[in-house]
């Protein structure tokens, strides 16, 4: 006689995945419905159906391809900083020395506060006449200090500065988790034989966490890719559009420029980019098979 299948686990999680699709499956199916619409909301006109006009579209439109561009090399310079420094940041907090317990506790404040009032003290400090940058820089002899969110090109890498201080500790919080999960008999076999801190690091805590930095970098990918927040409050995108990422030229279409039909296909070509990526980062996360 056949086993009968216990379908209680099914039933039980059922009210979660409805509300689980309700929640994310209605947005995305509207927002898939608004991309093939062209729709002005001044005069509270009726959505007309142009089909894939608004994606043809985004392929001749400068301004997109350049944010599109532009958000890739936000999230490299991110990327690039981030890890690296959280990584750091965690090796030297898993060491023991005096007032380890104060500078843990003091490594979550940059990301106590919301990105746009730390938005706010960033253009502050940065001031070209009166913030403390400035006169910081002036003390070891540079008087005339770069215009960070005026000069075209040195922007975006000043943004990517602001964007690491707020989150590389979210990347070190990661990283201390994964390295107080590290098996020690490894580091002790290696100690017995003889080997260098350096090698050690190069031959057991960097391949052990490889795991631990894809899920930061994933997490992080989703954020950069995101980004908005920092962006608007410290430059609006600019100078002129030199700061211009995806998102922010998204709302700017949708909400700004009153098109919403051309917002919400960068908003999901935007959503197919993440998914892409951390699906991407997902399969380089499983060990090969």
């Amino acid at each position: 006689m056949a086993k009968r299948r216990d379908w209680a686990p099914e039933l039980l999680s059922l009210p979660a995945l409805v509300a689980i699709l309700a929640v994310m499956g209605f947005p995305l199916l509207y927002l898939c419905w608004m991309s093939l619409h062209r729709w002005s909301m001044i005069g509270f006109d009726a959505p007309r159906f142009v089909g894939l006009q608004n994606f043809l579209q985004l392929v001749q439109d400068d301004r997109f391809v350049d944010a599109l561009g532009r958000t890739f090399w936000f999230t490299a310079l991110g990327l690039a900083s981030n890890l690296p420094l959280g990584l750091g940041i965690a090796l030297l907090m898993n060491e023991r020395f005096p007032g380890r317990a104060i500078c843990r506790a003091l490594l979550i404040l940059p990301m106590v506060a919301t990105p746009a009032a730390m938005g706010l003290v960033w253009v502050i400090m940065l001031d070209p006449t009166l913030g403390i940058v400035r006169y910081l820089l002036g003390g070891i002899g540079i008087h005339q200090p770069p215009l960070w969110l005026s000069d075209p090109d040195i922007v975006v890498p000043t943004l990517v500065a602001v964007d690491a201080w707020m989150w590389t500790p979210m990347v070190a919080l990661i990283c201390m988790a994964g390295l107080s999960a590290l098996p020690t008999e490894p580091f002790e076999a290696a100690l017995v034989d003889g080997a260098s801190v350096l090698q050690r690091f190069r031959f057991l805590t960097l391949p052990l966490m490889m795991p631990t930095l894809m899920v930061a970098a994933m997490l992080r990918v989703m954020d950069l890719l995101k980004l908005i927040d920092i962006v608007y409050v410290m430059t609006g995108g600019g100078p002129g559009h030199a700061s211009e990422t995806m998102n922010l030229y998204n709302y700017l279409a949708a909400l700004s420029y009153d098109k919403i039909g051309y917002g919400s296909a960068i908003a999901l070509v935007l959503f197919a980019l993440v998914m892409a990526c951390t699906l991407v980062l997902i399969r380089l996360r499983r060990p090969a098979s």
